[in-house]
């Protein structure tokens, strides 16, 4: 079974290995390739294969889009990753911006459902009385 820890010596990885490794469909890598990303190389039968720098943006991609980053912020992380070696910490502020703007919609979200309930209903946690 492929998993991260023993594909870093492999010198490529077809598009299907990189669909069941990162847990992406091939239409989520080539949209990546598209928009600059990530780079896809062919061999000689014009197969996509992603090489070991590919397959590092790809953890990249695939950690910053679970935790809801947009693709222009991921583009921003990589980028430092690439000119300084600053993308952990581009990363990290990304992530507390897109948390703290979470906790803000969550916060509306909870102020809207209160006033619906109006001033009298009663919450999910509340006992009914005797």
């Amino acid at each position: 079974m492929m998993t991260l820890d023993n594909i870093r010596h492999l010198p490529r990885l077809r598009i299907g290995e990189a669909m069941r490794l990162f847990g992406m469909t091939a239409r989520a890598l080539r949209f990546y390739e598209e928009r600059g990303l990530i780079e896809a190389r062919r061999d000689r039968m014009n197969c996509r294969y992603y090489d070991a720098a590919a397959r590092k943006r790809l953890e990249w991609i695939r950690l910053l889009r679970a935790g809801g980053l947009s693709i222009d912020d991921i583009r921003e992380v990589l980028s430092a990753e690439d000119a300084s070696a600053a993308g952990h910490q581009c990363a990290l502020d990304k992530l507390e911006a897109r948390h703290a703007a979470a906790v803000q919609e969550l916060s509306a979200l909870e102020g809207a459902i209160a006033d619906l309930r109006g001033p009298g209903a009663q919450t999910a946690g509340q006992a009914l009385p005797a």
